[in-house]
């Protein structure tokens, strides 16, 4: 597979829809990438157009003043967004880079979402994932969290855990399913596959990027995180396609529920229709894929098998103590 070149343009897409705080936000981040080789596709399904908030308009302008080109489209309802979108960034720009509209991104989070097609060209890569965790989170421990049988993502059971947090450790681990917050992925291998758009998920479009990704495995592709890319998921309580509630206890969501029901009906049905060889998903060092060594190792490691222990005995202690 092709590595992206060194100064290789690549497309940043978002969908968007009355949210224009958390917009500025995104826009604001975008602007002090680190990596200066791309364009924007703004697909604006808001009531009022995005333009007309003043400080979207300018930073629009300025973005453009970088020398970024703006594309701002209103296209596809729900189900069908991504691939519009998709479809109105240029036919030269491969490697498409896809999010929501309420992640804020780090100053190198486009620099190290490339990273892995270059050091990874060896394998027949679709897609790569950072990890967007909500900002009060903090690091952890990655070692210890594999040993939970839940933390990895697979095609049937697309947990949210693996992306859902930061890490001390820097790793690129295989995945079976990716986000759809915030991904990179190549044009091509999205044509292959049929594209985003699937008839029958609703303007929720609950598994849309499931059921992408799981196309992509069954097709031979694989599906990488790597944990040095980091964003934020401010979740907005509303605009986009669902409405959540914020309180100290967490993020809940009101949306009418039967939406998400019918996805998840469509999507079982149709991963029951697919199948794939299902290898020992690995792990790679960041550090050594660097140095140019792509020797991959097991999910779970012994030092994870001891710090696990060690807590649990910790805990028990704790306990026998009190």
């Amino acid at each position: 597979m092709r590595p992206p070149e060194p100064n290789e343009p690549v497309a940043i897409t978002i969908p968007t829809k009355n949210r224009p705080g958390y917009l500025t936000a995104l826009l604001a981040s975008l602007a002090h990438q680190s990596y200066p080789h791309w364009m924007l596709v703004l697909n604006d399904q808001s009531e009022s157009p995005c333009q007309t908030v003043n400080v979207i308009n300018d930073l629009l302008r300025g973005i453009q003043t970088l020398g970024h080109e703006v594309r701002i489209i209103s296209r596809g309802q729900g189900w069908e967004r991504h691939q519009k979108t998709m479809e109105a960034v240029p036919e030269h720009i491969e490697f498409i880079v896809r999010i929501d509209d309420d992640v804020v991104l780090r100053p190198n989070y486009l620099e190290l979402l490339l990273e892995p097609f270059r050091l990874l060209s060896h394998t027949k890569l679709a897609a790569v994932g950072g990890t967007i965790a909500e900002p009060q989170l903090a690091p952890r421990d990655l070692e210890l969290c594999l040993m939970r049988p839940d933390w990895l993502p697979q095609a049937k059971e697309p947990t949210w855990r693996l992306q859902g947090h930061p890490y001390h450790q820097s790793e690129v681990l295989e995945v079976e399913s990716l986000l759809g917050h915030s991904l990179c992925y190549r044009r091509s291998a999205a044509m292959e596959v049929g594209g985003w758009a699937v008839s029958g998920y609703s303007a929720q479009a609950h598994r849309e990027e499931s059921d992408m990704c799981a196309r992509w495995r069954a097709a031979g592709y694989t599906l990488v995180v790597t944990t040095e890319a980091r964003a934020w998921h401010l979740y907005s309580p509303d605009g986009g396609s669902r409405q959540v509630k914020k309180s100290d206890a967490g993020v809940h969501l009101v949306s009418d529920p039967a939406f998400l029901t019918q996805d998840e009906e469509l999507f079982r049905s149709r991963l029951s229709q697919l199948s794939w060889p299902s290898p020992e998903l690995r792990r790679y060092s960041l550090l050594e894929l660097r140095r140019g060594r792509s020797v991959s190792r097991s999910m779970r490691s012994w030092w994870g098998w001891l710090k696990f222990q060690h807590l649990r005995w910790r805990s028990w202690l704790s306990r026998l103590i009190r």
